[in-house]
């Protein structure tokens, strides 16, 4: 099933309307166990019916291709692509949780893209903030500044292990579990049946991006800051 983005919103209104990844920094399996037990069973009994996949957003692949020297030559091409996937997971995944409105895809496309951009070039794990620097600059550059408020929390939380309440949860949520979703391997589902995160797990693989790339580089800031090694958790 394709929705473009065009007709996304028609096909919304046939839809319920309830309510990665691999990031480039992720929670070690006891945090992502916490995680699950603290939140995972509250969303595992909701029901969704979830809206068609969204295989082409051209502002995803605008916006990453303008980015790509920051991942490297030609020998981490598997990790854009892997990093483009999963921003296609945080785009279809995120809107199941949001009623339709006409900034909803926009928006979280821009996420998406930028919700781990700064981890690139330097395997930077730190990187919620800076991230969301440049989402800020990016959005004040087409003239959308009124968006920054929820576009920096959409970036700075959306590794926050309990569900967010505050400000702008009605786009800050939807992303931290879409996020979630690949980072847990799909074990928190948040009430999304197996069936369609297979269908975009199918249509846009993570490949040697998560886990592969995304541990790889945890384990070497790991390393360089003990003191610190995980810096982009969230309680």
């Amino acid at each position: 099933m394709t929705t473009h983005p065009e007709n996304a919103h028609s096909s919304d209104q046939q839809a319920s309307g309830h309510c990665g990844h691999g990031c480039a920094a992720h929670a070690p399996e006891a945090v992502r166990e916490a995680a699950a037990s603290a939140n995972g069973a509250e969303y595992d009994r909701e029901s969704l019916r979830p809206r068609e996949i969204i295989h082409h957003f051209p502002l995803i692949d605008e916006l990453l291709e303008a980015r790509r020297v920051v991942f490297g030559g030609d020998d981490q091409e598997p990790v854009f692509q892997g990093y483009r996937a999963h921003a296609y997971h945080i785009l279809n995944f995120g809107r199941q949780w949001m009623t339709a409105q006409p900034e909803r895809d926009e928006k979280l496309a821009i996420a998406a893209v930028f919700h781990d951009i700064a981890a690139w070039p330097n395997d930077n794990l730190d990187y919620l903030r800076p991230s969301a620097d440049q989402a800020d600059a990016y959005l004040d550059a087409i003239g959308r500044s009124e968006w920054k408020p929820e576009m920096r929390l959409m970036i700075e939380m959306h590794h926050k292990l309990r569900p967010y309440r505050k400000a702008h949860a009605e786009w800050v949520e939807p992303v931290r579990r879409a996020d979630w979703c690949d980072v847990s391997f799909n074990l928190l589902r948040f009430g999304l049946p197996k069936s369609f995160i297979k269908e975009v797990n199918a249509s846009f693989p993570l490949g040697k991006f998560y886990p592969g790339h995304v541990y790889k580089v945890s384990a070497k800031w790991m390393l360089r800051h003990p003191l610190n090694p995980i810096p982009i958790l969230r309680w």
